[in-house]
């Protein structure tokens, strides 16, 4: 859930299997600011922080593969 300052938006989760839990805090809240400070609005970034803290569970490490990164943002 993401609140505006006026409303709460629900983001629904992306399913995934969790395999590390590194950096899944700090993708979050960067891939959030990141869509903030890109005009995506409160409810696109809350679904790319939501695909992005997703997709780093699902690996070792906290760091993407080149170009995943670019493939999460296409599908926003």
């Amino acid at each position: 859930i993401v609140f505006d300052g006026n409303e709460f938006i629900e983001i629904d989760p992306f399913p995934t299997k969790a395999v590390d839990s590194t950096g899944a805090g700090d993708m979050f809240a960067g891939a959030f600011l990141y869509g903030i400070n890109h005009g995506l609005g409160y409810k696109n970034s809350g679904i790319l922080a939501s695909a992005s803290s997703s997709a780093i569970v699902s690996k070792f490490g906290p760091r993407f593969e080149d170009g995943q990164a670019a493939e999460i943002l296409k599908k926003i």
